[in-house]
């Protein structure tokens, strides 16, 4: 049975050919007069609309952080990731990781950190990480290109695998590097600590040559699969040229080398940025990162979540906790730092993701900072091979927000807090928007929107126009957002009302003659599951609470009726669940 795909997003397409009309101090411009235009005259810029133009620089689009999203699992999503509004997709390290045979019955709570205690500077091969291989990489990232996705991956220099001790023993299937031997780093009080000092893992020498250019050679390796960006873990436990006698080039050997090599190759250069908490250290400054990359402000998402989830709009923070301009920061709000951990961090794992998609909805609002949204798990029990991510990634109010963010990129930003709602407007003239957040209001408020012209908005979230009269506006809240933009430009845009949730099993091991595939398992409740992309073809079948069900899914182009019980099936394809929105685990897994 074929399975009609939901169109999710169709962005300003009548607008093709438009020229620009940037705001005062933008550096967009544009010497063509013709496309759509907005009352009085202005002009639609479509270099900065998602669909129209390519992406410029990650920097200016959000990034979905596909935290433990195997590399195939994140291929079948494109489509899906596109129509939700972002620019990047962030993969988790696909280095070789320790304990790379004990992948299968171990669950995310246990093994994700694994993830960060890599073997080697390599891109993984077959059975070197469950994540994927390089060649599946190479396969996603010419994939993503398609859909003007960039693919970010998340880089470990500053340690490898083992503990205070020294190296696990399994590094030594590979190279062994000269360790630092200052001791351990215990606070922030020391800088030559902070970047010397191990953190329970052996904490390379990265001034050592060996070190830099096998680093460099891995960052190359990564560019060949079409890899556009890097986030480094721990990159302010990695010394920079700024930091006096404990200084070294590791970064403009590294950086330096990888944006040479792309750049001849004719790519564009890449994109870099560095998990720097909290503080780089006494004595240094975020500074001396921002020069080469762009860095998170971990501490000014702290401080708006909790606003958001302790009701106190008066706490919410306009400025940056590292001072740093914001065309150099990465916000959030939450981490898989602060999901995923028990204790050192300041942890949302119990937050209900309401707040949490308030606080990012307000982060993503904010110009020039980029945003990045943490896929949160389901449940931290199941096994990790499974993505099993809640699908908080599609909701309404994060896909009209990261529209907002990309039609409004380069435009200026007046902030105000007025009747229990953040207000962020963007924009001057006739091209202005402004990003409502709901924070301790009732459903239906009158808020200030300082900067709008009177007349007739439309309302991203909700689908709804809603009339500026007088600089105020009667929103209507959904999902506690309300993101205007002016009526005139809303013609194409479609946000779905996209409620449903992915899940998908990959299986590993299948045998060569394996001639179909069984999926067993036991719903608490009833529903439906239907095969989600139109290029697959599958059983839809409806469940009845308490009872077992199978699905076998057919090759593309076939029916039940007319299925081929030779087909080998070797992937299994996204489903979407339409019944009650809880979702259980598959029991178990059976080849036939």
């Amino acid at each position: 049975m074929k399975i009609r795909k939901a169109l999710l997003l169709v962005l300003l397409l009548p607008l093709v050919g438009c020229s620009s009309n940037p705001d005062e101090g933008s550096s967009s411009s544009s010497s063509s007069t013709s496309g759509s235009t907005l009352p009085d005259g202005g002009i639609i810029d479509p270099d900065k609309i998602d669909g129209l133009a390519s992406v410029d620089s990650i920097q200016d689009v959000p990034i979905l952080h596909a935290w433990n999203w195997k590399i195939n699992d994140v291929k079948t999503r494109l489509e899906n990731i596109k129509n939700a509004g972002y620019g990047a997709i962030q993969l988790s390290p696909l280095q070789p990781k320790v304990d790379k045979t004990n992948w299968s019955t171990e669950s995310t709570s246990s093994q994700w950190w694994k993830l960060y205690q890599p073997l080697a500077f390599k891109v993984a091969t077959t059975g070197e990480n469950f994540l994927g291989t390089k060649s599946d990489l190479t396969e996603l990232c010419a994939a993503a290109k398609e859909y003007d996705i960039k693919i970010i991956m998340d880089i470990v220099c500053n340690h490898l695998a083992g503990n205070a001790s020294g190296y696990n023993s399994q590094v030594s299937e590979y190279t062994q590097y000269p360790l630092h031997n200052y001791g351990m780093h215990s606070d922030d009080n020391n800088g030559e600590s902070v970047v010397k000092g191990h953190i329970n893992l052996p904490d390379l020498d990265t001034s050592d040559t060996q070190v830099q250019q096998d680093a460099l050679a891995m960052l190359k390796e990564y560019v060949d699969c079409g890899v556009s960006g890097f986030r480094f873990d721990a990159a302010k436990h990695i010394e920079t040229p700024d930091d006096g006698s404990y200084a070294s080039n590791f970064w403009t050997v590294v950086l330096g080398g990888t944006t040479s090599y792309a750049t001849s190759k004719g790519l564009d250069e890449p994109y870099y940025y560095g998990e720097v908490l909290n503080t780089p250290g006494a004595g240094r400054s975020f500074g001396s990162y921002t020069k080469m990359m762009s860095i998170c402000d971990n501490k000014q998402g702290t401080s708006i979540v909790s606003a958001v989830k302790d009701n106190n709009l008066g706490s919410i923070k306009s400025t940056f906790d590292t001072n740093e301009s914001p065309e150099h920061l990465v916000l959030w709000a939450e981490s898989h730092d602060t999901y995923a951990n028990t204790s050192g961090y300041d942890l949302t794992t119990s937050y209900p993701i309401e707040v949490i998609n308030k606080a990012y909805v307000i982060q993503t609002s904010r110009k020039d900072a980029n945003s990045l949204y943490f896929s949160r798990p389901t449940n931290m029990g199941v096994t990790i091979t499974s993505i099993n991510d809640n699908g908080g990634y599609k909701f309404k109010d994060i896909k009209a927000i990261n529209v907002f963010h990309r039609l409004f990129v380069d435009k200026s930003e007046s902030i105000n807090n007025n009747n229990g709602c953040f207000v962020n407007v963007r924009g001057s003239g006739d091209y202005v928007g402004a990003a409502i957040v709901n924070i301790s209001g009732s459903s239906t408020q009158n808020v200030s929107v300082a900067g709008l012209k009177d007349g007739t908005y439309f309302d991203l979230v909700s689908q709804n126009d809603f009339v500026v009269s007088g600089g105020t506006v009667n929103a209507t809240f959904t999902n506690g957002a309300c993101i205007l933009i002016p009526k005139a430009m809303s013609e194409g845009i479609h946000l779905d009302d996209d409620t449903g949730y992915d899940s998908n099993i990959v299986i590993k091991g299948a045998p060569n003659n394996l001639s179909y595939l069984v999926w067993n398992w036991t719903n608490e409740h009833d529903g439906k599951w239907l095969a989600f992309d139109t290029d697959k073809d599958a059983i839809g079948v409806n469940l009845t609470a308490n009872s077992k069900y199978i699905i076998v899914e057919f090759p593309p182009g076939t029916t039940a009726s007319s299925a081929n019980w030779d087909s080998k099936i070797r992937q299994t394809y996204d489903l979407q669940f339409s019944g009650t929105q809880i979702i259980h685990e598959f029991n178990s897994i059976s080849w036939k």
